[in-house]
């Protein structure tokens, strides 16, 4: 696979199986709850369910600076996400694999593989995920402004990467690498605002 950093191949075995395994255990009952998962998961779904949910729960003295900041993160990664996957141009499944098809044979059958895609097929880059990206940063926004009492929205963002793969838009790296960029990114950017405000960045009672 192109684009990817060469201490990233090692991984392109597992991560193809890893994705054949999860991508075709799918089913009718299961395409619309995971597509249903994926388009919340966008940029333009998860972000303004944030922004609610911090008017909705922030104290008066801490909505300014909350939404200052992850206004902040969210729209850096928003900045960053084409960027990173211009420059690694890495495929997306529906478009690295190739449906099998009757007396063709590919020159490397490991790319012989039926997609199930939920949606349509996406043409552009595909590491990293920006699903999992956005979802990532917004959980970890959510547990470091308002407490580990949220933290059960890890589990909401992995379902939106998982529901990438599900659908074919995704492979696991690109998937684990937006959760790593997404989280990291978010918690610089709360160190930064509780340096700058501690008494308005920091959980309180």
């Amino acid at each position: 696979m192109k684009g990817l950093p060469a201490a990233l191949l090692p991984l392109i075995g597992w991560d193809q199986t890893l994705f054949k395994f999860i991508n075709s255990h799918h089913s009718a009952a299961f395409d619309p709850v995971f597509w249903s998962l994926s388009a919340f998961g966008s940029y333009w779904g998860i972000v303004p369910a944030f922004f609610v949910f911090i008017l909705l729960k922030a104290k008066k003295n801490r909505i300014g600076v909350i939404l200052a900041a992850s206004a902040v993160a969210l729209t850096a990664g928003g900045l960053l996400i084409p960027e990173i996957k211009e420059a690694l141009n890495h495929p997306r499944p529906s478009i690295y694999f190739k449906a099998p098809e009757a007396g063709v044979q590919l020159a490397d059958m490991s790319r012989s593989f039926a997609v199930h895609t939920v949606g349509p097929r996406l043409p552009d880059a595909s590491f990293p995920s920006g699903h999992s990206w956005t979802a990532f940063a917004v959980a970890t926004l959510m547990t470091l402004f308002f407490g580990r009492k949220y933290a059960w929205a890890f589990f909401g963002a992995a379902a939106i990467g998982y529901s990438r793969i599900y659908a074919g838009a995704h492979f696991p790296l690109d998937v684990l690498g937006g959760a790593l960029c997404g989280t990291l990114l978010a918690f610089l950017v709360w160190r930064v605002t509780a340096w700058i405000t501690p008494g308005r960045a920091r959980p309180q009672g």
